[in-house]
């Protein structure tokens, strides 16, 4: 069942509006970089892209999404996309208008946050079952939002655009954290209700999904 991001975030108004196709605000962190995308009409193969690993996730409306070598796919709300460092995404909006939005939220996450939370994740909570590493899995990319997942996403949003203290940056820090290790889990989870029955004669949690 999918869970959406409980968080608000305020639609602009039409006339401040840069552009009424993936409008961009960014707030910027220590390790990453919150940018929300908002669309006010149809458009059709809109291309974006970024350095680092992305983490998007659909707040209000409709995406058609286009990713390499991959199957086009509707994009909703409780949903999140794992777009790959230099991937270029073409997509379309086919329902945007000007008083139904869509909106997104993507989260670009440095190479040292991503590698030092999987570095502390195999030292000390290693996975028990088939002796993999922790890692983000690129073979599951498109997924349904739990709701930890959502609630972390929702706690990065808050600091990234409400946050005032001096402290910012060690909450986003601890929050990154959180999604990264939130979105490993729910891969992991997604792996084993995706394969189950190839798993379950190796896997327990496989078994007991499958039993």
């Amino acid at each position: 069942m999918k869970s959406t991001i409980r968080t608000h975030v305020k639609t602009t108004n039409i006339n401040q509006l840069g552009t009424l196709v993936e409008n961009r605000q960014t707030f910027d962190m220590l390790s990453c970089q919150l940018n929300v995308f908002e669309t006010h009409k149809i458009a059709t193969k809109v291309e974006l892209q970024f350095d680092d690993l992305v983490l998007t996730s659909m707040l209000k409306g409709k995406k058609v999404m286009h990713l390499p070598n991959k199957a086009s796919f509707d994009y909703l709300p409780g949903e999140s996309v794992i777009v790959r460092p230099s991937e270029k995404m073409i997509i379309d909006f086919p329902e945007a208008m000007e008083k139904s939005p869509t909106q997104c939220l993507a989260l670009a996450i440095s190479k040292e946050k991503i590698r030092k939370t999987i570095d502390l994740l195999n030292e000390r909570y290693p996975r028990e079952e088939d002796l993999q590493p922790w890692k983000v899995r690129d073979n599951y990319y498109h997924l349904n939002n739990n709701p930890a997942l959502s609630d972390a996403l929702g706690r990065i949003i808050n600091i990234g655009i409400y946050e005032q203290q001096k402290h910012k940056d060690l909450f986003a820090e601890l929050t990154i954290q959180e999604v990264l290790i939130r979105l490993m889990q729910t891969q992991a989870r997604a792996l084993i209700e995706k394969q189950g029955t190839d798993l379950a004669a190796t896997n327990r949690l496989a078994f007991i999904d499958q039993f």
